[in-house]
């Protein structure tokens, strides 16, 4: 069961990249999305690997032993936080790049890094469920990569709707659920 819950979350956190990928696509001209949609699922791929394994490894060396007697609560508050953000993004404008910005390094750095925080908490969250590191962090890479292509693939410029909106917000119940399973369970 835990295997599950870990994947769930995974899926739930790799929406937000989707959506930004999504909302990027919007705006991309057909040859720079497809160089670009490569180029930024690289990118979020390894921030979130990076700072998914930063949460994971604070989580052994300060909060183990301090704090082993409320680590599941501290779990439960990271991930119900995660699940309130996400459903308030659903509602809100998300980080997208347009044709002139696709070049901007730093931006893509800023946003990459600013997704990749979700990884920080989910790696707490994750290591205090006792698996293993790197599967997960193998997974994380790949379902990153997948679901931001996946995003991009969805946008197209005469789209008016935003589906991965209502994703987003289902991830965010989601993750809300699955934060109070881990205090039940």
């Amino acid at each position: 069961m835990e295997m599950f819950a870990v994947v769930l979350i995974f899926i739930c956190i790799c929406v937000d990249n989707m959506v930004c990928a999504n909302m990027t696509a919007m705006k991309l001209d057909a040859e720079n999305k497809n160089i670009f949609s490569i180029k930024m699922a690289l990118f979020f791929s390894g921030f979130n690997a990076l700072f998914f394994g930063l949460g994971y490894l604070l989580s052994i060396i300060f909060f183990r032993e301090w704090v082993s007697f409320v680590h599941n609560w501290v779990a439960f508050a990271f991930l119900l936080l995660l699940g309130i953000k996400f459903m308030l993004e659903s509602i809100e404008k998300t980080p997208s790049f347009t044709n002139l910005e696709t070049d901007d390094l730093r931006k893509l750095i800023k946003v990459s890094a600013l997704m990749g925080l979700n990884s920080f908490l989910v790696g707490y969250a994750v290591e205090t469920m006792n698996t293993s590191f790197f599967p997960q962090v193998v997974f994380l890479l790949l379902l990153t990569f997948g679901l931001t292509l996946l995003g991009f693939r969805l946008g197209n410029k005469p789209s008016k709707t935003v589906a991965s909106k209502k994703v987003e917000l289902l991830a965010g119940l989601v993750l809300a659920v699955m934060a109070v399973w881990l205090i039940i369970v």
